[in-house]
């Protein structure tokens, strides 16, 4: 709102001045008063001049701190007792009824200025403590991205170290293990690169990546890694709806992702053939489900003729990827079941709960 805001603003820069330059706008508050009082004396009963200059209090005590309240209250009392009260001229009051009202105006004025100058005490603290807490989310968040940007180098530097030793390893067993290995650490450090652009949450909140923005970024990243150098006629387009996921369950995600789809891009479409990779990502009832699809070779005979979603799951090998996927699969809490068969192509689904664990 543009009033509250202005008059905000205001006092953000009164607050700023000089101690005398407040006291000398207060006394100019007061004596703004005094030539409006002389005005409006003949509408107020005789001997009480002081509503106009118990306003001037408030003006000058909320415009200015350090004081300036007292000061107004005090400059009041001295007009009041000069201007209006008898004998005109004299800061003596002669009438004891006059006395008592003007002692009454300065205590009523001097405890009214005393509670704006504790509310701007307040507020002070108040600033101070939002500006402390600005600083702290700031430097937390800073030091959570660069942890994160920290891993994600650590994981490529040991991608690359993996890829070194495979070059140099006893059997070619060992090198396609190395390699594998590589890839996953490639992969991980491919995540954590994606969950920097979320929230970094709090203590209460845990940090938040949003699904589309995670899952089409991570699908466009693998694209260029693994079909951009070898010109392979193969699309890859992934389709994913805007949910909130915890950062914990998006690394795992990614990492389910980044093997389903290498999987699809490296066996579907053998000799360079074309073909389309399907990603997509959605919420179903109480469920997020992610699916892989493709429309290569498929899979093995003996695979396409399993009928029941249990015979249809991801069979049991002793490679690192298929141990890798189902130890993400039981993470999420959820399975992890592909369906297809000789020339039909490839579909696996992911499928764990959409609440988060413990809620």
């Amino acid at each position: 709102m543009p009033v509250p805001s202005t008059f905000a603003a205001t006092i953000a820069r009164t607050h700023a001045w000089p101690k005398w330059a407040k006291y000398l706008a207060a006394c100019g508050v007061v004596a703004a008063a005094l030539p409006l009082a002389f005005a409006l004396r003949n509408l107020v009963p005789p001997g009480y001049p002081y509503l106009l200059f118990l306003l001037a209090v408030l003006v000058a005590g909320s415009l200015f701190d350090q004081g300036s309240g007292f000061v107004a209250v005090a400059l009041s009392a001295l007009f009041a007792a000069w201007f209006f009260l008898p004998p005109i001229g004299s800061v003596v009051v002669q009438d004891q009824s006059d006395g008592l009202a003007l002692v009454l105006f300065v205590a009523v004025g001097a405890a009214t200025a005393a509670i704006i100058e504790a509310l701007h005490r307040a507020v002070v603290r108040e600033n101070r403590a939002h500006t402390d807490l600005v600083r702290s989310e700031r430097q937390r968040r800073l030091l959570l991205n660069e942890f994160r940007h920290r891993t994600r180098n650590d994981l490529q530097s040991l991608a690359a170290l993996l890829l070194l030793r495979a070059r140099s390893a006893p059997s070619p067993a060992a090198a396609d293990g190395l390699r594998e290995a590589a890839e996953h650490a490639r992969a991980l450090a491919r995540a954590h690169a994606w969950l920097a652009h979320g929230d970094v949450g709090d203590d209460e909140h845990p940090a938040r990546v949003d699904t589309k923005e995670f899952i089409e970024g991570f699908c466009r990243d693998l694209g260029r890694a693994l079909l951009s150098g070898e010109l392979r006629p193969i699309a890859l387009i992934a389709k994913a709806e805007s949910h909130t996921l915890d950062s914990e369950r998006g690394v795992h995600l990614g990492l389910a992702l980044n093997e389903l789809v290498t999987n699809a891009l490296k066996y579907a479409f053998p000799d360079n053939g074309a073909g389309t990779v399907r990603v997509r990502f959605a919420r179903e009832g109480d469920d997020f489900v992610l699916s892989v699809s493709d429309d290569g070779i498929g899979m093995p005979a003996d695979d396409a003729r399993a009928q029941t979603p249990a015979e249809r799951r991801l069979p049991k090998g002793t490679g690192l990827g298929t141990r890798l996927l189902q130890g993400l699969a039981a993470q999420l809490r959820g399975t992890l079941s592909r369906q297809g068969g000789n020339g039909a192509g490839t579909s696996a689904e992911l499928r764990f709960p959409a609440a988060e664990p413990g809620r």
